[in-house]
């Protein structure tokens, strides 16, 4: 075999090798996807996983319901066939007065289960963001001026069933 021979093999070989994580589009690959019911799911788990950190008396109040929105503008280069998933709660039965103390135990709840915060913008409002490091869920608290408390989570973008067979 020649050198010009053993030169083309190998760099057919890497165009082949790194074809395989990309889609047919040019886009990165389809990771294995859950679906927007099973993100759903997740969503409320990490509403619930929360909610521990706080009192006994906290209660949810759902605001809107589950939303499932088109992922307009996906920043992983994927399909814009995908939708999110998230619920916004109120949280009710807690003292207005006690909502900092609250927040930081929401926030130490935060640091000791694989959450990053990704914005705090205390001290001028009390409004905290995290994405899970595991699952690229984001979870966020949020004091209103009027002393609301809410919780919300949301999903990364998922196929409405499941990964496509493509």
């Amino acid at each position: 075999m020649t050198l010009t021979s053993r030169l083309l093999c190998v760099v057919t070989l890497g165009l082949t090798l790194s074809a395989c994580g990309s889609t047919q589009d040019g886009n990165i690959e389809m990771n294995e996807s859950m679906t927007q019911d099973e993100a759903a799911t997740k969503v409320q788990e990490h509403i619930d996983g929360t909610l521990t950190a706080l009192p006994d008396e906290a209660e949810l109040e759902t605001r809107r319901g589950t939303l499932f929105a088109a992922c307009d503008d996906p920043t992983d280069g994927g399909s814009r066939d995908r939708v999110t998933v998230s619920e916004t709660f109120w949280v009710r039965g807690l003292r207005v007065e006690d909502n900092e103390t609250n927040v930081d135990l929401i926030l130490e709840y935060w640091n000791s289960n694989g959450y990053e915060v990704v914005r705090d913008r205390r001290p001028e409002k009390t409004s905290i963001s995290v994405n899970h490091a595991e699952d690229a869920f984001s979870v966020s608290v949020r004091i209103s001026d009027d002393g609301s408390f809410s919780l919300a989570a949301s999903s990364p973008c998922v196929w409405p069933e499941g990964t496509p067979n493509s």
